[in-house]
């Protein structure tokens, strides 16, 4: 199926084509397999072409921006990865919008750092709060990505959406936003989105930058592979206090570690595998629900897989773990 899949999708312009693609490269914890078909996307034409085609298609596919939050397991993905390329990268030129509003449309594929660094070079303020965050637009739109008691459901307006009923802009006041979800329906790809930004000064916001950009570093382990935050922070608390108070600083499984700067974060030494890091994610979960009495949910999206403990509370099912076992 996917050789036939593959001879379809070679004819569609705009396409380029991996057999076997390895997934590490393209996470930014560095682990996981590889996928039976890599697909990177030159426009929204070809968008629109791969979408339709996948729809026809029985095979699962995703999508991967930045990787900032994905746990690719050690057996890989059986389907198609859709990754945009640096045709997606772009920043347009900014719209005025009346009463010092401005908006700024960029490419899905962007990552959040590059286009906050951009608005506050011209001077544009309201995306400080995503100096920081690892992740691309696309990503940080589809899990409402924030930081710094800001977040991307405060500022953007309209998505660029192609699913395989079409494609478009959308309003976004009609998604239903949350604490780390946008609402986006399965299968919709985003691949530009807008946002009303303040004029202001742009010093002021450069100096904004400064501070976040140094309170992260002294919070937040640097000059090695890792996720963005693991677990999500539980309603009135924040997990990493969670997990440092349950003793889990500095915890090793193989070439995993939860940091010893933030007990939210899981690094990969150089040698980690997927097991590793999921056997990690287990055992904070579950440290955390004995000792403190809450229950962790993760941030991290672990593809094509179900977390053991969501087939320990959903019943047996079929799905692939992180080692590549089905389960009972």
């Amino acid at each position: 199926m996917i050789s036939e899949l593959t001879r379809e999708l070679s004819r569609v312009p705009g396409l380029r084509l991996w057999r076997r693609a390895p997934l590490a490269p393209f996470t930014s914890i560095g682990v996981g397999g590889k996928t039976d078909l890599l697909v990177t996307v030159a426009s929204v034409e070809a968008v629109v072409a791969l979408v339709e085609v996948l729809s026809r298609s029985d095979l699962p596919w995703d999508i991967v921006g930045a990787g900032s939050n994905l746990l690719v397991p050690d057996c890989g993905y059986r389907g198609v990865i859709l990754k945009l390329d640096e045709n997606f990268h772009y920043v347009q030129e900014p719209e005025e919008q009346g009463a010092a509003r401005v908006r700024l449309v960029a490419g899905a594929g962007l990552s959040l750092s590059r286009l906050a660094v951009h608005a506050a070079d011209l001077g544009l303020s309201g995306l400080e709060f995503a100096c920081g965050i690892p992740g691309s637009v696309a990503g940080g739109v589809r899990m409402n990505a924030g930081a710094h008691s800001g977040c991307m459901a405060e500022v953007v307006d309209g998505l660029h959406v192609v699913s395989h009923e079409g494609r478009g802009w959308i309003d976004a006041r009609h998604l239903e936003w949350g604490y780390r979800r946008s609402g986006l329906p399965e299968g919709a790809v985003v691949t530009a989105a807008s946002f009303t930004l303040t004029r202001a000064r742009r010093a002021d916001v450069l100096e904004h930058h400064r501070r976040l950009l140094a309170a992260r570093r002294k919070t937040q382990p640097r000059g090695v592979r890792t996720f963005g935050s693991t677990f999500r922070n539980p309603p009135g608390e924040y997990a990493g206090r969670l997990l440092e108070s349950s003793g889990l600083k500095g915890v090793r499984r193989g070439g995993a570690q939860i940091s010893t700067v933030h007990a939210n974060f899981i690094s990969n030494l150089g040698d980690a595998t997927a097991a590793d890091v999921l056997g990690l994610m287990v055992m904070m979960r579950g440290t955390v629900a004995e000792k403190q009495d809450v229950v962790l949910e993760p941030e991290v999206r672990l593809l094509g897989a179900g977390f053991p403990w969501e087939r320990k509370e959903d019943g047996p099912d079929n799905r692939m773990s992180a080692s590549g076992e089905a389960s009972a």
